[in-house]
């Protein structure tokens, strides 16, 4: 018989054939021991084969009862593994390309021009066509004699004593508190007046550029010389020798003590003269 006819027979005749096995088995036994009555060691090997059969003969009995042998060996065999499916091998990144972006459509409709606005000029303030004139605005920036003029105004405390002393009130008047740095000037604190100044100082001795004008250009240059004196000397005493001022005032002085005062006062008088101005 076949490998293959042996698989589609029942477990249970396998275990009547084994069942039948044995009874060929005892035949043989007993001729074997008429054979070999002589020989006693070899019947003492017999009867322990034959109680081995017995215990096969149980093992048989209780293998009958078993359900499972009615199952063919065929289908006893393990079903043939299905090899696994081999996964593609990954796409190397080199092998990739990569997908350019389709270049957008340039829009194929013209951007309507915005008609360019006229800004009408905004209309400035009709005004003089030259800037504000005066007495001292030409005099400073067209002669000397000017130069005299604001170079004293700028230091004019070295050079006078204003307001005299003897034109100040010795009190403060009633009603009135002085106004500090402003001697001989004095503001109402009560009655009707209140908030109000009261200037007692000497205008027409005021240093101011209406009097110094009057003035001829050798005066002028005599009391800004010795107001450069005394600045100087001031200046020296609280920051000391070499400094900037002290230079600028040196130049100043050098400028002063060379200047031709009779030919700035015919300078300063041709300047009024074409700007239609008095002092």
């Amino acid at each position: 018989m076949s490998s293959s006819e042996d698989d589609d027979i029942p477990l249970k005749d396998l275990a009547q054939g084994k069942r039948s096995h044995p009874k060929d088995d005892d035949s043989s036994e007993a001729e074997f021991d008429d054979e070999a009555s002589d020989e006693p060691a070899e019947e003492e090997d017999t009867d322990d084969f034959i109680v081995e059969e017995e215990d096969d003969d149980d093992e048989d009995g209780d293998y009958d009862s078993d359900d499972s042998d009615d199952i063919p060996l065929s289908k006893l065999k393990s079903p043939p593994q299905k090899k696994a499916a081999k996964k593609p091998a990954a796409k190397s990144k080199a092998t990739k390309t990569k997908t350019k972006a389709a270049p957008k459509k340039k829009s194929t409709l013209a951007k309507k021009k915005k008609p360019a606005t006229t800004k009408k000029a905004a209309s400035k303030p009709s005004v003089a066509s030259s800037s504000y004139i005066s007495a001292s605005t030409e005099l400073y920036a067209n002669c000397d004699k000017g130069k005299l003029i604001q170079s004293l105004l700028a230091r004019w405390w070295y050079a006078y004593t204003w307001p005299e002393p003897s034109t100040i009130p010795s009190s403060t008047p009633k009603g009135y508190d002085a106004l500090d740095g402003f001697p001989g000037v004095y503001i109402c604190t009560s009655g009707e007046n209140v908030g109000k100044f009261k200037d007692c100082r000497n205008h027409k001795t005021a240093p101011s550029f209406q009097n110094l004008s009057k003035k001829t250009s050798e005066e002028l240059r005599d009391d800004l010389l010795k107001a450069i004196e005394k600045q100087k000397a001031a200046l020296i005493k609280a920051e000391g020798e070499g400094t900037k001022t002290e230079k600028d005032l040196r130049a100043l002085q050098k400028w002063a003590t060379k200047l031709n005062c009779s030919k700035a006062d015919k300078d300063a008088t041709k300047v009024l003269k074409a700007a239609k101005l008095t002092v």
